[in-house]
């Protein structure tokens, strides 16, 4: 590699390190970069959100602890003498007493000199002298990245998988496309100007490049007329044809009566060149050769390339100048949702509607072609073939599992399986994926619609996907549980229309069940589970493992979907009418000990829910005691918490911990759910649990939410729970740390109904109602609703003042368990309308019905009966001290003390 490659792949890579987030990102980040620079395997402890160690652990260590790796993305790393990494290297020294080299990685640039007067030090010091100290900043990353790892396709596989500026750095050949003409509707986008101009303020030759019909020549075009009056030569070139730099010499450029040729022009004049559709032998190593220091070239091709600009989709007040052009009046509102549904913002496509309807078509003609988009021609080129155009030889493979899903978007680790990384690459680097969460990959919209205008997958192609797609899913059901609900959720429509065809093979149900939601579950496409029981136990367990795992799985999404369509008393008959199953799957000739330890721990489950704690307890403890099985281990934990058996409950707890940190094959399932119990327990043993191992907890939801898992909103939602309770300040801490939602996310229904219950606890801290709108909306998105759901639903509607909407939603809910705070919510809302005799009784009825381990709402529930004295006219003195007295959270204490002061003083003044 030439100095100045390497000098300029080394920049763009250490800027895009410098760029990296959230610090979690770049902690897997470094420790990953050193594995593979070491070629040794680390075990990565884990990191907190915002970027610090976990308490007692150290970011990565070899399995002999004589490597560490402390990283960090503080963005002071290098200043303060160099204190943080001053604190990370005591750290490691700490809990490493034996480590030989210390490698401290940042992701900021260090000031010259910096780092070797560290390592100097480092050397001088009795602690460190016999160890090795290294110090990795952006740079010194950047460098060994190029200098080291570019060669080696396993190293830069997992890199770029965590930087994805990675990619564009392996291949560095364009592909050429044809470009479309500026026309009299180009609206102008100042984001695309500024961007292009900061760029080459700092770099001579900026690249642009996006799928076809984006838009990247009407951008480059008007970008030179903007700018070329501040060259001295501003021209053109349509660089279809140019095969190298040495033919821009035979490219004539007549100025001032004397023919000039481009590439003398560049090196010795102030040039703005357009390079428009750039071929591939054209390259940008070559063209900075021949550029002078005062001319500046913007190139345009479909392919990325290293530090390319990705030219960005239309906004929605772009798209809507672009519909409007030409037009006697507006688009209306339902259509514009409509087609950038269909097509999202994508230029050539909504100048193609504009057109439409500018030749008599309707609005409501182009809403019913919204699926059929990609079949609209561009003078005599369908928009398919423009927007895909010559890629159907290079990607028709990865392109038909789209076409086979059925959707824009698929399950990365599946896609990965099928077409491998390079494949993935490849739809990266033409630039038809659009953003998306980290566990998905998801094709613009209208390379989608244009996708499904062409013969794309033949019947053998989709019979071979349908196996594939088996076998991947076989993969992840023993897995921890994120491969197999991330597919699952992903690829639910195209597995559930496979089982509702007959094709029910054990693996596509399995990935059903971890994807339904109660009222999506469909008992018709489950097997019988008494009959299979039957079938399995005739046959033996070699063979089976799916299918007992099925059966199992089956009947607790049986019980769901009971009680959410028929109610508790039909659950409850459905469960006592499955018992004799276990007997039968348990009575099945050669189990394995997990086996039999997974059909007893679901026994158990099944009693339980019957109320047969006694029994349940007995078979859980039967469980672990022949089999280190997680799940019952949960299930023990809640059990011996709700008796008061805290030490049972904390050695079981911790048991569970440690074996997820060291790897045996803990689900996300059970980590999530005993985040769950530990902030749900408001004890003092989960207390002391949480405060030693809530960063490590907390990590790992907002990997699962991140990575598409509903149940990781579920299990962030129980930590703004706790928090909005105990502490206020790190609720805050986790909204900044929240995954920001995606199309993916939005899609799931357990997604949705996670998310909005943490904005629900980030509404009671807010006066501007912000949070109370964002919450609202989530819970009205929500298909179908649960008794929980429809409490928050209408305790927001309360904090919102919309009280007799509120009362509308909680007035219907029959919810015997969770009655008391129905009725404390109601309370609230008859309040608010006037009805003070009913807010006063449904306060009394919370309050008589908070006893056992529900006495800690009581004074909750008080202070709402304080209210609504206060409206009526009483003296709610006895209610605040009793409240003040009791268990309350920082928000509501400060709410009562006010109201105590108010009350001294109204005493004092009347002298009562």
């Amino acid at each position: 590699m030439n100095p100045q490659t390497r000098n300029l792949l080394v920049k763009r890579i250490a800027e895009a390190v410098e760029a990296m987030g959230p610090a979690p990102v770049f902690e897997r980040f470094a420790v990953v970069l050193v594995e593979h620079l070491l070629n040794i395997e680390l075990f990565q402890s884990g990191s907190s959100i915002s970027g610090n160690p976990v308490a007692g652990t150290l970011d990565a260590t070899s399995a002999d602890q004589r490597v560490v790796v402390e990283a960090s993305a503080l963005q002071t790393y290098f200043g303060q003498q160099m204190a943080k990494a001053r604190n990370d290297l005591l750290h490691a020294l700490e809990l490493a007493p034996g480590a030989e080299r210390i490698l401290l990685v940042s992701s900021q640039r260090a000031p010259v000199g910096t780092i070797e007067d560290f390592v100097q030090d480092a050397a001088r010091d009795p602690a460190t002298a016999d160890r090795e100290i290294a110090v990795l900043d952006s740079r010194r990353i950047a460098e060994a990245i190029v200098d080291e790892l570019v060669v080696k396709d396993n190293a830069m596989d997992a890199l770029s998988e965590l930087l994805p500026a990675l990619d564009e750095v392996r291949d560095l050949h364009p592909y050429n496309l044809a470009a479309p003409v500026l026309d009299s509707r180009f609206v102008p986008r100042e984001e695309v100007d500024r961007e292009l101009s900061l760029r080459l303020a700092d770099s001579t030759c900026v690249e642009v490049a996006g799928l076809g019909g984006l838009g990247k020549s009407m951008a480059a075009a008007a970008f030179l007329r903007r700018h070329g009056s501040e060259f001295e030569y501003p021209f053109w070139v349509d660089a279809r044809t140019i095969r190298g730099v040495e033919q821009l010499s035979a490219i004539p450029l007549r100025r001032g009566g004397a023919d000039r040729n481009v590439l003398g022009l560049l090196k010795r004049h102030r040039c703005l060149v357009v390079l428009d559709d750039a071929s591939e032998e054209l390259t940008s190593e070559a063209l900075l050769e021949v550029c002078g220091p005062e001319s500046r070239i913007v190139v345009t091709r479909r392919r990325r390339m290293p530090g390319s600009y990705d030219l960005p989709l239309m906004s929605g007040e772009e798209a809507r100048q672009l519909l409007d052009a030409g037009l006697a009046s507006p688009v209306p509102d339902p259509a514009f949702e409509a087609i950038i549904a269909a097509i999202g913002g994508h230029p050539l496509s909504l100048r193609l509607v504009n057109a439409a309807v500018r030749s008599g078509a309707s609005w409501d003609e182009m809403i019913e072609d919204c699926p059929r988009l990609g079949s609209m021609a561009d003078g005599e080129v369908l928009l398919a073939e423009r927007v895909l155009g010559r890629l159907r030889p290079i990607l028709s493979g990865e392109l038909s599992v789209f076409v086979w899903a059925g959707q824009p978007n698929c399950d990365r680790e599946f896609l990965k399986s099928v077409v491998g990384t390079l494949g993935i690459r490849k739809l990266q680097e033409f630039g038809l994926t659009a953003p998306d969460s980290p566990s998905s990959v998801r094709l613009h919209d209208i390379v989608y619609s244009s996708l499904r205008t062409g013969d794309w997958l033949s019947p053998q192609q989709s019979r071979e996907l349908d196996d594939a797609l088996e076998r991947y899913l076989a993969t992840q059901m023993r897995g921890d549980g994120h491969g197999l609900q991330t597919t699952a959720a992903q690829l639910r429509n195209r597995v559930r229309e496979l089982a509702a065809a007959g094709d029910r093979r054990p693996a596509f149900l399995h990935a059903l069940l971890a994807a339904w939601s109660p009222h999506e579950i469909d008992p018709a496409l489950l097997p019988v589970p008494a009959a299979t029981a039957a079938e399995i136990a005739d046959r033996g367990a070699t063979g089976s493992d799916a299918e007992i795992l099925l059966v199992l799985e089956t009947i607790e999404a049986l019980n769901r979907y009971e009680k959410h369509v028929n109610g508790y008393a039909s659950a409850q008959a459905m469960l006592r009418d499955v018992l004799p199953v276990y007997a039968v799957l348990g009575g099945t000739p050669g189990l394995s000990p997990r086996q039999t330890a997974e059909i007893k721990h679901h026994h158990a489950k099944t009693l339980r829910l019957l109320r047969r704690e006694d029994e349940a307890l007995a078979l859980f403890e039967e469980v672990v005691a022949s089999f280190p099985l997680n799940e019952a281990k949960l299930q023990l934990v809640r059990l011996h918490a709700s008796r008061g058996r805290y030490e049972r409950a904390t050695t079981l707890a911790l048991e569970i911990i440690e074996a997820h940190r060291s790897g045996e094959g803990v689900s996300a399932s059970v980590l999530m759910g005993l985040s769950d119990t530990l902030n749900g327990g408001r004890a003092r043993w989960s207390g002391e649990i949480l405060a030693a191992h809530d960063k490590h907890l907390m990590s790992q939801a907002l990997f699962s939410a991140a990575s598409g898992v509903a149940q990781g909103y579920d299990a962030l939602s129980a930590f703004a729970r706790s928090w909005a309770w105990n502490a206020p300040e790190r609720l805050q801490q986790l909204l900044s740390q929240l995954p920001e939602p995606t199309p993916f996310m939005l899609s799931d229904e357990r997604s949705r109904a996670g998310y909005a219950e943490i904005l629900y606890h980030a509404a009671l801290m807010e006066t501007c109602g912000s949070s109370a709108r964002r919450a609202l909306e989530a819970y009205e998105s929500l298909r179908s609703t649960d008794a929980f759901q429809r409490r928050r639903w209408g305790e927001v509607l309360n904090m919102l003042g919309r009280f007799e909407d509120a009362e509308s939603v909680l007035q219907d809910i029959d919810d015997p368990d969770g009655r008391i705070w129905v009725a404390n919510s109601l309370s609230q809302t008859k309040l608010g309308l006037g009805k003070t005799g009913e807010a006063l009784a449904l306060a009394d009825e919370a309050i008589a019905g908070a006893t056992g381990r529900n006495e800690i709402y009581r004074a909750s529930f008080l202070l709402q009966r304080a209210k609504t004295l206060l409206a009526i006219g009483q003296d709610p003195t006895a209610e605040v001290e009793a409240a003040l007295a009791g268990g309350i959270n920082p928000r509501q204490r400060a709410e009562l003390l006010d109201m105590q002061a108010s009350l001294r003083r109204d005493h004092l003044s009347t002298g009562r």
